[in-house]
C-alpha cells in the first residue's frame, strides 16, 4: 500500500498533495472505507485484504457482465437500460443531507445531489484541477455507483451482501455484515465502468475540502 509521489511540481501545495492523492494505489481508498464501517469492530489486516480481494473481484466480475450484455453506454443511457430513474435533487450541504449520490431500491431512483455536484466542480475550477481530475467524471461516477447499489439489490447472494465478520462478545459469537465491502465495490464498479485513472473517492474529498470540512493535509486518508 503506498502512494507515488510525482515529479512535476504544483503550483502550489494543494497541487501538490492532490498529485499524491490520485497516485495512491486503490488499497489505501478501499481500507478507509472499510475503517468508516467497523464501529469499533477492527479487521486484522489479513481480513480487510481478504474483503478488499472479494470486492474487487465482485465489482469488476459485475462491470464485464453489465458491458458484456448492454455494451458500451454512457452511465445515463445504462440507467435507462436497467430501468432505473435518475433525478437531480438541490440539497443542503451539510449533515444529514451532505451525499453526493442516493438510491432508493423501492422505488428505483437514482438521486444525483447537484448541490454537491456543482461545489466540487467549483472547487476543480477554483483550484485549476482540471488537468487533473475532470468535472465531467463527477456524474458519470455517482450515477455508476448507485447503479452497482442497484444491481447489488437484485444479487441476493452477492459476495459484498453476504460476507459477514464472525466476532465474540464474552465467549458469546455472532456475526455481522460489512457495508464497507458494497462501498469499497462500488466505488471500484464505477471507476471501472468510466474507465478512470484515478478513485472516484476524490471528489468527496474536494467536496469536505470545500466545505471547510477536512484539512488540505488530510486529503489522503491515510488509515
Amino acid at each position: 500500500m503506498s502512494c507515488n509521489d510525482f515529479s512535476r511540481p504544483g503550483k502550489n501545495g494543494l497541487d501538490r498533495i492532490v498529485q499524491q492523492a490520485l497516485g495512491c494505489d486503490d488499497t489505501v481508498w478501499y481500507r478507509y472505507l472499510l475503517q468508516k464501517d467497523l464501529c469499533g469492530c477492527a479487521l486484522s489486516s489479513d481480513e480487510a485484504c481478504a474483503v478488499i480481494d472479494g470486492a474487487v473481484l465482485t465489482a469488476n466480475d459485475m462491470a464485464q457482465r453489465i458491458t458484456a450484455q448492454y455494451g458500451a453506454l454512457s452511465p445515463r443511457e445504462l440507467a435507462g437500460e436497467l430501468q432505473l430513474d435518475l433525478v437531480y435533487a438541490r440539497e443542503e450541504l451539510q449533515e444529514p443531507y451532505l451525499y453526493m449520490g442516493l438510491y432508493d431500491p423501492a422505488a428505483r431512483i437514482i438521486t444525483v445531489n447537484d448541490s454537491a455536484v456543482l461545489q466540487v466542480a467549483q472547487f476543480i475550477g477554483d483550484n485549476e484541477l482540471d488537468s487533473f481530475t475532470r468535472s465531467d467524471d463527477i456524474v458519470d461516477s455517482i450515477v455508476l455507483h448507485e447503479i452497482f447499489h442497484a444491481l447489488e439489490e437484485e444479487n441476493s447472494g452477492i459476495y459484498t451482501r453476504s460476507r459477514m465478520l464472525e466476532r465474540s462478545v464474552f465467549g458469546i459469537r455472532y456475526k455481522r455484515g460489512l457495508a464497507g465491502a458494497s462501498e469499497v465495490a462500488a466505488v471500484q464498479f464505477s471507476k471501472y465502468m468510466a474507465g478512470m485513472a484515478y478513485s472516484p473517492c476524490i471528489f468527496e474529498r474536494y467536496l469536505l475540502l470545500a466545505l471547510g470540512q477536512l484539512a488540505t493535509h488530510d486529503l489522503i486518508p491515510y488509515t
